[in-house]
């Protein structure tokens, strides 16, 4: 799960988003910067595996959460705009993976004084191990 993870935060930061922190992070908010976004799992399945006389294939399916925080005293269409123009393109087009947004909700966030949108991504792929050639 956390390959995926970081394989999103990865994909975010090469498209030139900054401030880009897994949900594992424990970093306090004001350290985040002005725009920052937060990578998490919601959900993750794994199916039965295929096994081939050097790998082991692993399907799975998971929705990935991306949360867009604004600065404190931005509103909802920057929010939207910066979503649009910086983090969809990324989230559409995962390198190995199939993905789609399958959600997509904005709210202000009191606990934190800002204002969130969370995309939550359905993704699919195969996660290939190598067997030890012992076997």
């Amino acid at each position: 799960m956390r390959d995926i993870l970081s394989q999103f935060k990865a994909a975010l930061i090469a498209a030139g988003n900054e401030n880009v922190y897994l949900a594992f992070d424990a970093l306090p908010v004001r350290g985040k910067g002005g725009y920052f976004t937060v990578v998490g799992m919601k959900s993750f399945e794994a199916s039965a595996p295929v096994y081939s006389q050097y790998t082991i294939f692993l399907p799975f399916k998971a929705e990935v959460e991306v949360g867009v925080y604004t600065p404190e005293s931005d509103d909802l269409q920057r929010l939207y705009r910066y979503f649009e123009n910086g983090v969809r393109p990324t989230l559409d087009g995962m390198s190995g993976l199939t993905t789609h947004i399958s959600r997509l909700t904005m709210k202000h966030d009191s606990n934190l004084k800002r204002l969130v949108l969370t995309a939550g991504v359905s993704v699919c792929g195969i996660r290939r191990i190598a067997r030890d050639s012992d076997e």
